[in-house]
């Protein structure tokens, strides 16, 4: 039986993978993910969690899904706000260009 937080299996393409070992290349990318996001397993597993080996192939497969979720939400929150820096600082340039163009008017004026 996988850890506390992992779900119940609701999606019948997944039936019966609680009930199997994860396999060699689930366990690679699921620590892979894990470093990388540097998240605890037993953190992310919760009560009755004891080792990544112990996790069925379904406990593995919400894992990495959660993980790679947590990735792309760290991903598009980077470029959200590398966009608003980049609109402040058009915002900024634009508002000094018609500053400079009002000094420029009152002096020929």
């Amino acid at each position: 039986m996988d850890p506390v937080n992992v779900p119940r299996v609701m999606d019948v393409r997944y039936a019966g993978w609680d009930q199997l070992e994860p396999t060699v290349p689930q366990l690679v990318k699921l620590r892979t993910l894990l470093r990388q996001e540097r998240v605890d397993p037993a953190e992310l597993y919760g009560d009755g969690f004891s080792s990544l080996e112990d996790l069925s192939r379904w406990g593995a497969s919400w894992g990495i899904t959660f993980l790679e979720a947590a990735e792309q939400a760290r991903y598009v929150e980077a470029q959200r706000q590398r966009v608003e820096r980049e609109n402040a600082e058009l915002l900024e340039q634009s508002m000094k260009g018609l500053i400079a163009a009002h000094f420029r008017r009152q002096a020929h004026g």
